[in-house]
């Protein structure tokens, strides 16, 4: 057994998942996404299907890095300039940091505020997107032919080039893609 699949085996315990069917069901990916991770091939794999998993498993993103990756003198040093670039980004959005969890009980607590108030608090997190390259695929409601290679159909069924409408905007990181586009079709 090798040490990628005992340790998926003790995250999977730790949240009472038994198989690996469970998992991938859990975690809304294949099963040909979990053996990919059982057998080491993590780097080749989506941060998409990485990002489910990790959610399916109860752990942060970061954490199934941890130990799936094979840490070397290289990824610590990665991992000392990805901490620098958090400083960064966290001194970017500090403000929606300090704001957003009291902004976030008041509109619980009363659901009659308008929510247009709230869209400036959002502003210093679009600010760190933009500064990161991080760009939006297409806008809500926008029709356009479907691509499937940027767009993810929520329902129904559609041919490339079929007009479908937009319910969820993906994102492309430096023309990479991150997420695809959720879409219906019209």
């Amino acid at each position: 057994m090798s040490s990628e699949t005992e340790t998926l085996q003790t995250l999977m315990q730790a949240v009472n998942l038994k198989s690996y069917r469970a998992i991938a069901q859990k975690a809304n990916v294949s099963r040909w996404q979990i053996q990919q991770l059982r057998s080491g091939n993590i780097t080749k794999m989506r941060v998409e299907a990485l990002t489910k998993i990790s959610a399916a498993l109860d752990i942060s993103l970061a954490t199934l890095l941890n130990h799936f990756l094979p840490q070397i003198p290289e990824v610590q040093a990665k991992e000392d300039q990805a901490s620098s670039v958090q400083s960064t980004a966290l001194q970017t959005i500090e403000t929606w940091l300090i704001q957003w969890p009291t902004i976030a009980k008041r509109v619980q607590d009363h659901p009659e505020l308008s929510a247009t108030k709230l869209l400036p608090f959002i502003r210093p997190v679009e600010q760190l997107m933009e500064e990161w390259n991080v760009e939006p695929i297409a806008t809500i409601d926008e029709q356009l032919p479907y691509d499937p290679t940027y767009h993810q159909l929520t329902k129904g069924v559609a041919n490339p080039g079929d007009l479908v409408q937009v319910t969820h905007t993906g994102q492309t990181h430096h023309k990479n893609l991150l997420h695809r586009a959720k879409v219906k079709p019209i």
